[in-house]
């Protein structure tokens, strides 16, 4: 008996012994898998910072205004500012041409014009000089008359070419026009080769009042 029983006690202390072990064993399982459960939860990653990338504002849109006129070429540029002010039909009509330079403006060998006849403009001024602020009246006959149904009046910096741009110094047409519009408008003194001043019939000239280059500153 006491051998027996001695037996059962070992064997219940052995088996108390085993399943504290395995306690134990699971306990340390648990201990690894929550561990490792830990270590493998994800960690937030920095945030990696993407530059913005900036867009300039639109910018507004310069307009860009063309002038009507044109300065005296080079090869004029002594004359001052030499423009038509205004036109008297008829025999006993004229060309009105003023100096609107702050200096006297020789003309001589400036030319004034209405296709097909060409004049020498210092050959019609007194000593060939327009004072600066002056008008000059150049008669009708040095141009071949001025018809209130038409014509044109045009001065040239020289005769080497009246065909050219770069030597029509001013300009105006009327009525049924001329043949010089097209150089002038090439020029940018005119406004068309197609544009005419229409005279008022009550009255038997044309008159500048504003831009030379623009047909509706005639009345």
């Amino acid at each position: 008996m006491e051998t027996f029983c001695h037996a059962g006690t070992t064997r219940r202390i052995l088996l108390m012994s085993a399943t504290l072990l395995g306690v134990l064993l699971l306990v340390s399982c648990t201990s690894d898998t929550v561990s490792d459960a830990v270590g493998d939860t994800d960690t937030p990653s920095s945030t990696t910072s993407v530059p913005e990338t900036t867009v300039p504002p639109p910018t507004a849109s310069t307009a860009v205004t063309t002038s009507t006129t044109t300065p005296i070429p080079d090869d004029a540029s002594a004359l001052g500012e030499l423009v038509i002010v205004g036109v008297e039909f008829g025999e006993g009509g004229f060309i009105r041409v003023e100096n609107r330079g702050v200096t006297d403006a020789d003309v001589k060998g400036i030319y004034i014009c209405q296709f097909p006849q060409y004049s020498d403009l210092g050959a019609q001024v007194p000593n060939g000089v327009i004072a600066a602020g002056d008008i000059f009246e150049v008669p009708a006959a040095a141009v071949g008359g001025l018809r209130k149904a038409g014509g044109e009046a045009a001065l040239y910096a020289n005769d080497n070419d009246f065909g050219s741009p770069d030597n029509i110094l001013a300009f105006v047409q009327w009525g049924t026009g001329g043949a010089r519009a097209e150089v002038a408008t090439a020029a940018n003194i005119w406004g068309g080769a197609d544009v005419s001043v229409s005279p008022d019939p009550g009255f038997n000239d044309i008159v500048l009042n504003g831009d030379p280059a623009d047909p509706e500153a005639w009345s």
